[in-house]
């Protein structure tokens, strides 16, 4: 008998354990006796592997991190007509692709992960584009796309595709993978595809990890592209790499990315780094304050615990970064997601701000100014080329000035903090 209370979670084509319906949409996880007497790996470091069910707020807390945030969650629900706060609903009828390896599927589902079966979504989508610039404010991409049963955590609007030969489509089946995330344009922040794009190729030239991407102009509608460093294409199917970001590892509800919410500082990033990543635990503390200074350069002060993940391969590992791009450029209230040292409000960050950073990450005063030395210099010798570059490829913005003075002011500034440095 099929419970209609209890969903299947399954890592690849393996039953994982069950997710419960709890009181106020909030879920019950537990682990199958059958994964655990087989390949008994955790689905987050939050949720190590036990017989017994976990309580509705870890539970909630790992599975929630899984869904859309903000508006695009608003609407998902109204379109389906649940309460925007259920969770178990929410995975009733979006979980079948996940973040990561998993898949959330009613009990009887067919599932076949032998094939990958799609359905072409170009006209569709252009469809959706024209209604999104037409009225922005009342239009969101994944919302619209009615056939969507997956799901992507986050606050922007995008859209998990599967991208072959320049044409998109969206699973017909629950054994079928995404394998690129799409980002429309946005009538907030004017420009945040070029934006994006612009702050992640950076990224890419100076040498941080970062997934490949790209804009692409589909029906006249500029649309940011990137690859899924979660799934890896083979010549028949596409695969799922499981991964987790550190508010699911370390057991937050969405609602605590931001230190001053309750969320991970750059201490507990780094107690998590040591604890969990200790294999190369020096390297991913370095990695964490190359990508630290980049944001702190082009102005992202919205790098949350949401915004760095966990891959789960034989040894974890950080995943490469991602959503780099330049909050500065906009009329926001440009506080830092992450403390440096005791400091959120970037224009308020001294030269004992970096020296608390240090320590929270366990690097000497020397190494830290060794690396600021190393991302200045290699950022200062490209930014201003590659601001050109897109322009003249993605035709002439206000973006790219106001990037320009962002990035050139804040190196003055942590060149400035540098010299006064007395360690």
């Amino acid at each position: 008998m099929i419970a209609k209370n209890r969903l299947l979670v399954i890592w690849d084509e393996v039953l994982v354990g069950t997710l419960e319906r709890h009181t106020k949409g909030r879920v019950v996880f537990q682990y199958s006796q059958d994964w655990l007497n087989g390949f008994a790996k955790s689905i987050s470091l939050s949720l190590p592997c036990r017989k017994e069910k976990y309580s509705p707020g870890i539970s909630t807390a790992f599975f929630e991190n899984l869904l859309p945030e903000s508006d695009v969650k608003t609407v998902l629900a109204f379109n389906r007509r649940f309460n925007k706060n259920d969770t178990f609903a929410f995975f009733e009828n979006f979980g079948e692709d996940c973040a990561g390896a998993l898949s959330v599927l009613s009990e009887g589902n067919q599932i076949n992960f032998s094939s990958g079966e799609y359905e072409c979504i170009d006209n569709e989508l252009i469809n959706v584009l024209d209604k999104i610039a037409v009225s922005p404010e009342k239009y969101k991409l994944f919302p619209q796309m009615k056939q969507a049963r997956l799901s992507i955590a986050g606050a922007q609007d995008k859209l998990p595709v599967y991208i072959k030969k320049n044409r998109f489509y969206l699973p017909l089946t629950s054994g079928s993978a995404t394998t690129h995330i799409i980002k429309p344009a946005s009538a907030i922040l004017p420009d945040i595809t070029k934006n994006e794009a612009f702050c992640m190729e950076l990224a890419q030239i100076i040498g941080l990890s970062v997934p490949d991407s790209k804009l692409i102009e589909v029906g006249g509608h500029e649309l940011f592209v990137i690859d899924r460093y979660d799934r890896k294409q083979t010549v028949n199917t596409v695969l799922r790499i499981h991964q987790e970001d550190f508010c699911q590892a370390m057991g937050l509800s969405v609602n605590r990315k931001y230190q001053e919410s309750g969320g991970p500082g750059f201490l507990q990033c780094r107690e998590l780094i040591d604890e969990f990543l200790s294999d190369n635990g020096a390297k991913t503390r370095l990695n964490f304050a190359r990508v630290t200074i980049f944001n702190y350069l082009i102005g992202n002060c919205d790098a949350h615990g949401k915004n760095f993940s966990i891959i789960h391969e034989t040894n974890l590992r950080l995943a490469p970064f991602y959503d780099l791009l330049s909050t500065q450029v906009y009329p926001l209230d440009n506080k830092f997601a992450m403390a440096i040292g005791k400091t959120y409000k970037l224009s308020r960050i001294k030269e004992h701000s970096f020296k608390e950073f240090a320590e929270h990450l366990k690097l000497s005063s020397k190494k830290l100014l060794l690396l600021m030395e190393e991302v200045t210099q290699a950022v200062n010798n490209v930014y201003a080329k590659l601001l050109t570059e897109h322009e003249k490829k993605y035709g002439i913005s206000k973006i790219y000035d106001s990037l320009f003075k962002v990035i050139k002011v804040n190196l003055e500034r942590l060149n400035y903090l540098r010299g006064l440095s007395s360690y």
